[in-house]
């Protein structure tokens, strides 16, 4: 009889003590080897948080198996999260911030990423990059980032190379949002002097495309107005609400640009960041700004589960048919209505439109529902329909 993977991981078994870093790598390789998990970027996080743990507590060859095992999941993601409950990688990335948190003194400096550092500097007192976002960190310490637009696939190539010498590479494909979190992430860092903007402009062929380098650049030399509005840019919506007239001068005043827009070549960027390197630009006088007013609000599962009046739903994916069934009831059990699709989009705006639901915590149920038999169609991943969260209410 096949064992559960709950029954499998030592995480999930009762009565243990704390877990030695050796341990979780052992789960980390099993969820590794379950199919839904091996193409999974939720997956492919917890490994980098493992490798990181690892690293700082000098378990060196476990954060390079953990980073290898990682590579290979990059390579052949399909998804970022399938919404699992249980979700095995995020037990295990619960569990390492937990040993973080008692693992090591806030007073100690932390150590440089680089090995081949000899400075003391110290990292930044909050976490960062302070903004979530499409980027590869490597030398916190490092003076330069880069920034490569429209191009999502420069930043892999480029971390490959660069690793030790650079604090960040991503893209950015607007220029509001996405700029805002470049500004944000580089002035928290007083170590960074140096932005390369390279890779093809973003939405240069769209009619009024986005030019999130063009918007960068007249960030730096111009500033915003009154009203928050990047003077000179001509993206579609260059307004950058949440960045103050402050934190755009401590841009301007940090940060050396060098342009490179339209350049995707690797060789000519690590050759323009070995030019930067050399000029040794010292730590920004004044210390990295931090506290970003960003409001977060802990998730949490619904304690009363009120039914949608509409009716509700079955959902029976056919792989042989590539097609997905949705079977609509009225709450009394009675069938009304089949809706028959290949994918979870047209699926769910067909349900929208017929008004077979009016309850948004059913539309975000059935939208994560219709996705994961979507992947199973797709890629074979089983499904299984989970239950609606909650305890029925008397109301």
């Amino acid at each position: 009889m096949k064992r559960k993977v709950t029954e499998l991981l030592k995480i999930y078994q009762p009565g243990k003590e704390q877990l030695s870093l050796k341990e979780i790598y052992g789960d980390l390789k099993n969820i590794s080897k379950i199919k839904k998990c091996s193409i999974c970027g939720c997956n492919a996080d917890t490994l980098k948080e493992f490798a990181e743990l690892a690293q700082v507590n000098d378990k060196k060859k476990l954060a390079k198996n953990a980073m290898v095992l990682r590579k290979k999941i990059i390579e052949q993601k399909k998804y970022d999260c399938l919404g699992c409950n249980p979700c095995y990688p995020a037990d295990i990335s619960n569990l390492l911030f937990e040993l973080g948190e008692n693992n090591g003194d806030d007073n100690k400096p932390e150590s440089c990423a680089s090995e081949s550092c000899g400075c003391n500097t110290q990292k930044p007192k909050t976490k960062w990059p302070v903004e979530r976002g499409n980027y590869f960190v490597g030398n916190e310490k490092a003076a330069i980032a880069i920034n490569t637009l429209s191009n999502t696939e420069l930043p892999k190539r480029l971390i490959i190379s660069l690793k030790d010498k650079i604090a960040m590479v991503g893209y950015c494909e607007t220029e509001n949002i996405g700029v805002e979190k470049i500004v944000k992430n580089t002035i928290s860092n007083p170590n960074i002097r140096t932005l390369i903007i390279c890779g093809n402009e973003s939405g240069q062929n769209l009619m009024g495309g986005h030019f999130s380098g063009q918007a960068l650049l007249s960030l730096h030399s111009s500033g915003i107005t009154e009203k928050n509005r990047i003077i000179g840019a001509k993206g579609k919506r260059p307004v950058v609400k949440n960045l103050s007239t402050e934190q755009v001068k401590r841009f301007q005043s940090q940060v050396e640009i060098i342009e490179l827009i339209g350049n995707n070549s690797v060789e000519d960027i690590i050759l323009n960041v070995d030019i930067a390197r050399a000029k040794e630009k010292p730590i920004f006088e004044k210390r990295g700004v931090n506290g970003f007013a960003n409001s977060e609000i802990i998730a949490q599962n619904p304690q009363k589960l009120r039914l949608d009046k509409k009716g509700y739903f079955v959902i029976l994916p056919v792989r042989s048919e590539k097609k997905i069934f949705v079977e609509y009831y009225a709450n009394n059990g009675e069938l009304l209505q089949t809706i028959v699709g290949n994918d979870a989009a047209s699926i769910y705006y067909t349900i929208i439109e017929k008004e077979f639901i009016s309850k948004p915590d059913h539309c975000a149920y059935l939208g994560k529902e219709l996705t994961k038999a979507e992947y199973f169609i797709k890629y074979n991943i089983p499904y299984v329909q989970d239950k609606a969260l909650g305890e029925i209410g008397n109301d």
